[in-house]
């Protein structure tokens, strides 16, 4: 397994972390968290890493980490993953915050939404789905 972790510049001021994971044998890869920058990923993925981006794992649904994901869907693949309570956020302005942090408006949708304790696969990797809500 090789994981890259990358800075990712935001408008916000600080840069985000974003994660990319590749499974050596498969050459499968899962990105965490493209808060922008796709175009730094994509070459991460295909020139660098020259794997096949499998997965776009979102942590939550807030602008600042998910503003480079159609872009980077349109240039590399991938399923977009989320957990089953932010799924909502992703098509709705008013929780992703789009409209509160200067960006456009920002409305996707997921491919799978996944649950605590599911399981994902990245070639002969497994990753356990532990969920940590927010609390107010």
């Amino acid at each position: 397994m090789i994981l890259k972790e990358l800075k990712i510049n935001t408008w916000v001021g600080d840069p985000t972390n974003c994660y990319i994971i590749l499974e050596e044998k498969s050459k499968e890869i899962m990105v965490i968290d493209p808060a922008g920058e796709s175009q730094k990923i994509a070459e991460m993925i295909n020139d660098i890493l020259k794997g096949k981006l499998k997965y776009i794992y979102l942590t939550h649904c807030h602008a600042d980490h998910i503003l480079g994901v159609m872009e980077l869907k349109e240039k590399c693949g991938g399923k977009i993953l989320i957990h089953r309570d932010d799924s909502e956020g992703l098509n709705n302005p008013d929780i992703n915050l789009s409209p509160y942090i200067s960006v456009e408006k920002i409305e996707l949708e997921a491919d799978s939404r996944i649950d605590g304790e599911d399981t994902i696969h990245l070639g002969d990797l497994e990753f356990r789905v532990i969920h940590t809500p927010r609390t107010y």
